[in-house]
């Protein structure tokens, strides 16, 4: 069960740094103030300005030099205020952005001042999400044990992005969710010389939870599940357990 659960790791690591350029339908959240232009045949272009948190989906990624994209949220972009207006506190002002909900953008691929322009967006998690799910061990509440029996399931559940009400300039993903998956257990059960023995028995277990999306892709959450082995005699057949639990966006 150990090397099931390194192995799906490393290859759910592998595919998220496969993935350098942003994905097609999905959506995505500036890290920074964003230039996008409207018509790419324009020379010079015409550089529009948007805010970070501005979301934005991305319509199509074929292109080598641009991304096209439309966004779903405008926020108010940053603009050096001039030597002469500026104090120790107060240095920038906000603009409101001349780009317009729903119309269709474009956005250099090209890096500024060397940062590519893929790491100053991150994925915007709202919706429906679903990936692997790993329970590294149990509180089970029948008798308040803790156990490791791992569990490896997949979930799918429904992100809600949230900054409390305008409260935080950051937004936090959480995603209640439903679980199922493989789970291998210890059972302990009499020998035939009368001594005890642990058995390591497969078994189907059911979860559910909420997740927080924490960093890049990965959630960390807490999740409430059952194992069952089809032993009625097992102690924890069909009893509740508590648990942290890894998830990944796939």
């Amino acid at each position: 069960m150990k090397e099931l659960i390194l192995m799906t790791i490393a290859i759910v690591f592998s595919l998220s740094s496969q993935s350098a350029e942003l994905i097609k339908d999905k959506s995505y959240r500036a890290r920074t103030s964003l230039e996008v232009y409207i018509d790419p045949s324009k020379k010079p272009k015409e550089v529009l300005k948007v805010g970070y948190q501005s979301k934005f989906v991305v319509l199509n990624n074929t292109d080598k030099n641009k991304y096209a994209i439309k966004f779903m949220n405008i926020y108010k972009y940053a603009k050096l205020l001039p030597v002469d207006k500026q104090k120790d506190d107060d240095f920038i002002e906000l603009k409101v952005s001349q780009v317009i909900k729903g119309d269709i953008y474009y956005l250099s691929r090209a890096p500024v001042d060397g940062v590519p322009i893929e790491n100053r967006v991150q994925q915007s998690f709202g919706g429906l999400v679903s990936g692997p799910l790993i329970v590294p061990f149990k509180y089970r509440l029948d008798d308040k044990s803790i156990s490791g029996d791992a569990t490896i399931g997949y979930y799918a559940g429904w992100g809600v992005e949230t900054n409390f009400f305008d409260i935080s300039d950051k937004y936090v993903t959480f995603t209640p969710f439903l679980s199922a998956g493989l789970t291998q257990v210890s059972v302990l059960s009499e020998a035939a010389d009368g001594t005890s023995k642990t058995d390591s028995k497969s078994g189907f277990t059911w979860a559910t939870g909420i997740l927080i999306k924490n960093w890049d892709s990965v959630n960390i959450g807490i999740v409430y599940g059952q194992d069952r082995i089809g032993d009625q005699n097992w102690q924890h057949e069909g009893e509740g357990w508590f648990s942290i639990s890894v998830g990944w966006e796939m």
